[in-house]
């Protein structure tokens, strides 16, 4: 759920390059983009207790519609550089309709341990509602309500 909350931190980084729509245009405005950055990564250290810089390699692109809806897809890999820690992989469409209600389809999460094997799969299609509650969940997705120190932090 965290970095699903990085999709949505995504949206508004790549709201930043996009000029509005205008009033008479009859398609979406296409905006895309490539990150490419190496950060200390807070997640670790709140979830774990460890100090490390991750590098997070990610395409996206958003489509803004006439009636302020948008499009946004991403896909991203989110590497640390303590070899303890997972790699996240993701990719995923959000669906933000004009009312602030919104969902994401796809693949928003999976971590890969530092062995290969799955740690933690994400997929499907889940809802929000204007306030940001989940108000639909389809498919698996196992970061909802839990302690994702238990997936994030090496054992």
């Amino acid at each position: 759920m965290i970095r699903i909350l990085a999709l949505g931190t995504a949206v508004v980084f790549a709201l930043q390059f996009a000029a509005s729509a205008p009033a008479a245009a009859q398609g979406p405005e296409i905006e895309r983009g490539t990150v490419h950055d190496t950060f200390d990564d807070d997640l670790y250290l709140d979830l774990c207790g460890i100090t490390t810089k991750t590098t997070v390699t990610e395409r996206w692109s958003l489509m803004t519609y006439p009636d302020g809806s948008q499009v946004f897809h991403d896909e991203r890999t989110f590497r640390s550089a303590d070899p303890r820690l997972p790699v996240e992989k993701g990719a995923a469409t959000a669906f933000y309709a004009a009312d602030g209600s919104w969902r994401v389809v796809g693949k928003p999460i999976q971590l890969i341990a530092p062995d290969g094997g799955t740690l933690l799969l994400d997929a499907g299609w889940i809802s929000f509602n204007a306030d940001g509650d989940v108000s639909t969940v389809r498919g698996p997705h196992p970061s909802v309500g839990v302690d994702l120190a238990d997936y994030y932090c090496p054992h």
